[in-house]
């Protein structure tokens, strides 16, 4: 069984979640969150099929990732995918802590394979963006999103990422530049 990924960062990014974290775009959205910050993730068709067996292997065989964050597209569109990437990745490696976010609310994810996503979630972060609710702090993009701790593993971090500073990487290829981390609000010119 394939994801459909938009990008992955393998080497590790230390601004989505603490410590040193491989990271997980999915692609595909139906939202259209005005100011959305990977709006290429969007399209359904959009972005690379990869093997389930493939990605969590890279996951598994990472000695240098303390934990795992899924971002979107929205992820939750393929939870089934999500579920069985999880599932051999908590197998395998069962110390690594997993973030996700989603647009949608976690009221909304009751579906089961959606609930087995969420039972191998240390922390969603759940909710729409909307860019006028954008304070510019914490691991959230707008003030509306909620941090749900469904497990104690990443709590004591809680205070920083529901409103410290926020901080992005940036990693310059050959091809492409591309920016991690959530940016900071946007200042308005006068």
């Amino acid at each position: 069984m394939n994801l459909r990924v938009y990008n992955i960062c393998s080497t590790g990014c230390r601004t989505l979640g603490p410590g040193n974290r491989f990271v997980v775009w999915t692609q595909g959205c139906n939202r259209q969150c005005k100011g959305c910050i990977t709006p290429e993730s969007r399209p359904l068709d959009g972005g690379r099929d990869i093997d389930i067996e493939t990605i969590a292997s890279a996951i598994i065989k990472n000695n240098q990732i303390s934990g795992i964050t899924i971002s979107g597209g929205e992820p939750f569109l393929q939870s089934k995918q999500l579920k069985l990437l999880l599932e051999k990745i908590n197998k395998a490696r069962p110390e690594l802590s997993v973030i996700i976010y989603t647009g949608y609310l976690i009221e909304e994810l009751n579906w089961q394979d959606a609930l087995d996503v969420l039972s191998k979630t240390d922390l969603l972060i759940d909710g729409p963006y909307i860019e006028t609710l954008n304070d510019g702090i914490g691991l959230r993009g707008s003030s509306n999103q909620r941090l749900h701790f469904l497990t104690d593993r990443l709590i004591s971090w809680k205070d920083d990422m529901e409103t410290g500073k926020r901080k992005i990487e940036i990693y310059i290829y050959a091809d492409k530049i591309i920016n991690y981390g959530i940016p900071i609000k946007k200042q308005e010119t006068l």
